[in-house]
């Protein structure tokens, strides 16, 4: 009901057409909210989408009970299924590493990236649930570092291997570092954020080089001397094993704790009366826009972007919103939209995800290649994603859509 994940990317280049599956259809009430506001803009900031913020913010919604209920242990269980498809696809990328590495080819190469790339754009779907999983003060952190291990960004290449000018640069060629994954854990951003040592964006180096050049014969083994363990070559073929290795523990580990019968994050969860799930819900998917999509959204064409190397920015974010839409809009059934949106706000939001979709779908990959006026549009959208969800973006109805009151008695 609300995931909507679709089959793992087989290709660097497929693009996910989420959104039509879920979308709201373009009513002409919609079309016309949007326009009249767009006009008289709006507080928050001018953008290409229907609503206005008002002051004070909307009263809360009177939630049913009995609606939250299912909602909430459905949307679990579908967080459930989405991070077991993640844990499947990190599995997937270690065994096409150990293929890699047990016969560098360049098929073999190019089968890992397109591994990854699918398990990051897994991950990167799992997020909206993982958000929700790790709200309760008391596990944010711990929440925090679990992300910071998987998808840290960006990453400094020569902390890992060779750079161009810096031939011994990096873990690689740092033979004080013994190479396990319990050490590659304490080196993970131990003096600056950009040093991961774990995680996507650190296998991407190692996958794509620190230039996207990266060869298969680079990951041959290496042979001779007293100590051949410590060449670069096989120093190179053990960081990324390891990196890969950790991936896939990180994500087994959270699919363990994920059950409904397990006494660990969804006892947490269910511990909650429904309507508080579903303001758990709603808080965990305004932090996620502001602190995981927006960030993925640079302000000019000259930021950091998630993945340069793999070229995945746009595709990742697309995944990330997917799963948000689907929970607020969802193909069939009550979403969050009904249990807390009123109508013009929910076609509004569906207005504005329509918009944004169509808008991303059209920018290069990585999207720092956007034209900066598209990467600020974008960045409005999503501010007025956040506006709604919140329900402080009030969209007042149209004059013909009033009802008016006739002053004339009924006729006898």
């Amino acid at each position: 009901m609300f995931r909507n994940s679709g089959q793992h990317v087989k290709s660097a280049v497929h693009k996910h057409h989420f959104f039509h599956a879920v979308l709201f259809p373009r009513t002409a009430l919609a079309l016309a909210v949007c326009g009249l506001l767009f006009a008289a803009g709006c507080e928050r900031q001018k953008v290409e989408t229907g609503a206005e913020q008002s002051a004070p913010a909307a009263p809360a919604a009177v939630i049913d009970q009995a609606a939250a209920e299912g909602f909430s242990t459905e949307y679990w269980s579908a967080g459930q299924a989405q991070v077991i498809d993640a844990e499947a696809a990190a599995q997937a990328l270690t065994r096409a590493v150990t293929q890699l590495l047990a016969s560098p080819t360049e098929d073999h190469l190019e089968a890992a990236k397109l591994a990854w790339l699918d398990a990051h754009r897994e991950l990167a779907a799992a997020l909206p649930f993982i958000k929700v999983a790790f709200s309760p003060a008391d596990l944010q952190h711990e929440g925090s570092e679990l992300l910071l291990a998987l998808n840290s960004w960006p990453v400094q290449a020569g902390y890992l291997d060779t750079v161009p000018g810096y031939s011994n640069s990096g873990i690689v060629n740092d033979t004080a570092i013994e190479l396990t994954l319990a050490n590659l854990r304490k080196q993970h951003r131990l003096t600056a954020h950009e040093e991961a040592s774990t995680g996507f964006h650190a296998l991407e180096v190692m996958l794509w080089g620190p230039t996207s050049e990266r060869s298969a014969e680079q990951f041959v083994a290496a042979s001779g001397g007293e100590q051949p363990e410590a060449q670069a070559a096989n120093r190179r073929r053990e960081l990324t094993r390891l990196i890969a290795e950790g991936i896939s523990e990180d994500l087994a580990a959270l699919a363990a704790r994920w059950p409904l019968t397990a006494n660990d994050l969804s006892q947490r969860y269910l511990a909650q009366v429904p309507v508080a799930r579903v303001q758990w819900i709603r808080s965990a998917h305004l932090d996620m826009l502001r602190n995981e999509v927006l960030p993925r959204i640079p302000e000019s064409s000259e930021s950091d972007v998630e993945s340069p190397l793999a070229a995945d920015s746009k595709q990742a974010l697309l995944a990330m919103l997917r799963n948000l839409q689907a929970c607020w809009l969802p193909e069939s059934g009550s979403g969050l939209a009904e249990l807390l949106l009123d109508q013009r706000q929910t076609a509004a939001l569906a207005q504005t995800f329509g918009e944004l979709e169509e808008r991303l779908l059209k920018m290069e990959d990585p999207i720092e290649l956007a034209a900066p006026a598209e990467l600020q549009r974008s960045r409005q959208q999503i501010d007025v994603l956040i506006g709604l969800i919140s329900g402080d973006t009030r969209v007042p109805a149209r004059e013909e859509d009033i009802t008016p009151v006739s002053l004339q008695a009924p006729a006898e």
